[in-house]
């Protein structure tokens, strides 16, 4: 563990909201439904904490593919554009995206990647389940909650909130409501006052004695290390060859989809250069293209709605 007490100093820069293993555990991930709640709505206010094994890293962000084979078989994976390093999956969804078939068009869409995170967090309130509250759980969540935290931490007008500050940072109102199969964050936000955490049901004082209380709690805390990014194993590697297999032409080798293109085709350049619209705002580039991403393109409230509801399709079967 760090320094005892980082985690009671940080800076709005202090924590890692990167703008550039999962646990078998089931029980130390918060995972509330808009179908757990009253009336298909569900209510909690929770407190974003720091990492007291590495308070920069207190928010987990990785990109992940689910990928499913010909048997219906599905497997989770993340993808290594995560960590900066080339994805071949990504090599071919772009393989296909860019294709002249629509059926290769239409196929890419299995093959994208949605963005999840991952932070520790105490249950002030919960009425649900009156039982967690004072708990410390491993809060999983989509682009949707992503984009509130930078609002607090970046805002337009105003100055920012670290919220992860014990002392001064914000409680978060959690309302998930239903839209069409999934659930919808729309409604969530950060409390308008900052406010110290609460140790015995009251705010702490900044003083060595609440210090040492919030530090024992912290302590009892899951672990945020299983879910950061997952270098494939020979077993996921096999699946997701087999798999990328089934996107390609016959005969054709995993070396002829992650080589660099020829730069023969001045058609393909012309797509390339063609505005991205509709749906195709959904997908994003990795790190391998030459294309940059207009902000329009990167922040378009559709693709976080995706990631969002992949993590209510995984939710659903367990995962």
């Amino acid at each position: 563990m760090s320094d005892s007490f980082d985690i009671f100093n940080l800076g709005v820069e202090d924590v890692e909201t990167h703008q550039v293993q999962t646990s078998n555990s089931s029980n130390e991930v918060y995972k509330p439904t808009a179908d757990d709640g009253k009336d298909g709505t569900y209510k909690a206010l929770i407190r974003f904490v720091p990492n007291p094994e590495n308070p920069r890293n207190s928010l987990i962000q990785k990109y992940v593919h689910w990928l499913t084979n010909s048997s219906g078989d599905g497997k989770l994976v993340d993808s290594p554009s995560s960590i900066g390093e080339k994805c071949p999956i990504a090599d071919v969804f772009w393989k296909l995206r860019k294709s002249d078939s629509a059926v290769d068009r239409k196929s890419s869409e299995k093959l994208k990647r949605r963005q999840q995170y991952y932070s520790l967090i105490k249950i002030v309130k919960d009425p649900q389940n009156p039982e967690l509250e004072g708990t410390y759980k491993v809060f999983k969540f989509g682009y949707k909650i992503k984009e509130k935290i930078e609002e607090e931490t970046k805002p337009a007008f105003g100055e920012p909130t670290q919220i992860y500050d014990l002392f001064e940072g914000k409680n978060f109102e959690l309302i998930i409501t239903r839209q069409g199969e999934y659930n919808n964050y729309d409604k969530s936000k950060f409390s308008s006052t900052r406010s110290a955490i609460a140790i015995d049901g009251k705010p702490a004082e900044r003083n060595q004695e609440a210090m040492t209380s919030i530090k024992a709690e912290l302590d009892t805390a899951p672990s945020l290390d299983p879910y950061g990014y997952k270098k494939w194993d020979a077993e996921a590697l096999d699946f997701v060859n087999g798999i990328l297999r089934q996107y390609l032409n016959p005969g054709s080798s995993m070396d002829s989809v992650i080589s660099t293109p020829k730069p023969a085709a001045k058609k393909a350049a012309v797509k390339e250069s063609t505005p991205v619209t509709g749906n195709d705002a959904n997908f994003e580039f990795p790190d391998t293209m030459t294309a940059t991403p207009t902000t329009a393109e990167t922040k378009s409230s559709t693709a976080s709605a995706d990631s969002d509801d992949l993590d209510s399709f995984l939710d659903e079967i367990g995962i």
